[in-house]
C-alpha cells in the first residue's frame, strides 16, 4: 500500500499545515484507498510523506477522529473506522451531504442557539477572547477566495465565540452542529465566491459582532447574529431547490 500521494500532493503549505493534510487523508478514506478498519500507515511515515511535522500529523488525526472517520487507538496506531455511517464526511461530490429537512433543521438550531452565545459572549469574554475574535475574523479575510478555507475560518470564528460565552455544553453543542454543516458550508462558500461581495459581504456582518462583544452590548450582538442566520437560510435553502433565493447572503 502506498503511504504518500503524488509528488504533487506532497507539499503542503504553512499555515494550515494539519487541515491540509486532514483533507488529502479524508479524501483517500472516502475514496476506498484505506478501508473501514485498516491500520494508517504510522505518524512518522505520514509525516515523511507529506513533508510535515509529527505534530501536524497528530492533529490532523485528531480531526479526522472527531469527525468519525478513524480511531486513534494509543500504543497500536490509528485505524479506519469500520462503520462511516456515522460521519458528516461521506463521499458525495459536490453535492450537499444532508438533505433539505435535515439542513432545516440544523439551521433552526443555530437559530436558538447562536444568538444567545453572542449575548453571553458581550456579557462575559475576556480581553484575551475579544483578541482571538479579532484574530479568527482576520482569517476568515484571508480566506475569502478559498471556500474551504473560508468555511474552516468560519467554523474557528463561531467556536471563539461560543467558548468566549463562558458555557462548556454550549460549545459542544456548537461543535456538534457546526461538523455537521461543514461540507455544506464549504458548498455555501464557493457559490459565494462566484457572488461578488458575498463572502466579503460576511466578513463585514462578522466584524459587526465581535464590534458588538467587544463592546459588552448583548443585544446588539444577538441582533445582529440573528440578521446572519436570516440571511443564511434564505440562501443556503436555495441551494438545496436548484437555485440561491435573491434574499440569501450566503453567511455563516
Amino acid at each position: 500500500m502506498s503511504t504518500g500521494g503524488s509528488g504533487r500532493e506532497r507539499r503542503l503549505r504553512p499555515p494550515r499545515l494539519s487541515v491540509g493534510l486532514a483533507e488529502r487523508l479524508r479524501g483517500r478514506i472516502l475514496g476506498g484507498e484505506f478501508g473501514p478498519g485498516e491500520r494508517l500507515p504510522g505518524n512518522r511515515e505520514l509525516a515523511a510523506a507529506y513533508s510535515v511535522s509529527v505534530g501536524s500529523v497528530r492533529e490532523a488525526l485528531q480531526r479526522l477522529a472527531s469527525e468519525g472517520l478513524v480511531e486513534v487507538r494509543p500504543g497500536s496506531g490509528t485505524y479506519v473506522s469500520r462503520d462511516l455511517r456515522g460521519s458528516p464526511w461521506l463521499p458525495g461530490g459536490e453535492q450537499p451531504l444532508l438533505d433539505r429537512e435535515q439542513v432545516e433543521e440544523l439551521i433552526e438550531a443555530r437559530e436558538v442557539l447562536e444568538p444567545r452565545l453572542a449575548e453571553l459572549a458581550a456579557r462575559r469574554a475576556s480581553a484575551e477572547q475579544v483578541e482571538g475574535l479579532w484574530r479568527a475574523l482576520e482569517r476568515m479575510q484571508e480566506s475569502v477566495s478559498d471556500p474551504s478555507a473560508f468555511a474552516e475560518a468560519d467554523v474557528g470564528f463561531h467556536m471563539a465565540v461560543a467558548e468566549a460565552s463562558g458555557n462548556r455544553f454550549l460549545t459542544r453543542a456548537t461543535a456538534d452542529i457546526r461538523s455537521l454543516l461543514r461540507r455544506d458550508m464549504e458548498l455555501s462558500a464557493e457559490v459565494g465566491i462566484r457572488r461578488a461581495g458575498t463572502l466579503q459581504f460576511s466578513v463585514d456582518s462578522h466584524r459587526r459582532l465581535v464590534a458588538a462583544i467587544a463592546a459588552g452590548d448583548p443585544e446588539k450582538a444577538g441582533r445582529i447574529v440573528s440578521g446572519i442566520l436570516r440571511r443564511n437560510r434564505g440562501f443556503v435553502i436555495g441551494l438545496y431547490s436548484g437555485g440561491v433565493s435573491a434574499e440569501g447572503s450566503g453567511e455563516f
